[in-house]
């Protein structure tokens, strides 16, 4: 007698999958069952809504004043300038170090000579910033570098923000005059024998 039900449960739940099917779902069954057991379905709850266009009469909200797009900037280093060009001395002097030490200093060193663990463990070595060629260099060529990357270095596009390059970079043109330290001192400069 236990079986009998189970004639009648199998006909059943197929009646229930197959009544999903003009959906145009790829799985009809478990929407079908969501929707009979707990009333629930994704398709119909807040986290689809916000990509669905809004009723006639209805505005979306407006784009925060100051707010740069993301992915759709033509010309991303000149929008992070401009924006640079917008702060005070002060703080651009303090975010571009900070920049720096976050983004560069693993590699660069502190003084940009490379003098670090990292710096120096790269075969050809990674050029001395506060070198004349480095700083010749246009600020437009380092950020395509930084970006984009070379044969030794990392490219950071999905890493560093346009504004946080242009202040790092900012920061970098003050290291011209920085002496070259090694990361760890020398213990001893007397030589083996």
């Amino acid at each position: 007698m236990r079986v009998a039900w189970l004639k009648w449960l199998l006909p059943l739940l197929g009646l229930v999958s197959i009544a999903g099917c003009d959906r145009g779902d790829y799985f009809p069954p478990e929407r079908t069952l969501r929707a009979l057991f707990n009333g629930w379905d994704m398709w119909d709850g807040p986290a689809v809504s916000p990509y669905k266009l809004p009723a006639p009469g209805v505005n979306m909200p407006g784009t925060p004043e100051g707010a740069i797009p993301v992915n759709y900037d033509k010309d991303p280093f000149a929008t992070a300038t401009a924006a640079a060009a917008k702060l005070p001395a002060e703080k651009r002097t303090q975010l571009g170090s900070l920049a720096y030490r976050r983004y560069c200093y693993h590699c660069h060193g502190p003084n940009g000579d490379s003098r670090i663990i990292v710096g120096e463990s790269f075969m050809p070595r990674i050029p001395d910033l506060r070198t004349p060629q480095s700083q010749a260099k246009n600020a437009r060529d380092i950020y395509t570098l930084l970006m984009h990357g070379s044969k030794n270095m990392v490219p950071l596009d999905d890493t560093v923000t346009p504004l946080e390059a242009v202040l790092a970079i900012e920061h970098v043109k003050t290291l011209a005059g920085a002496p070259s330290r090694p990361f760890f001192a020398p213990k001893s400069v007397t030589p083996i024998r």
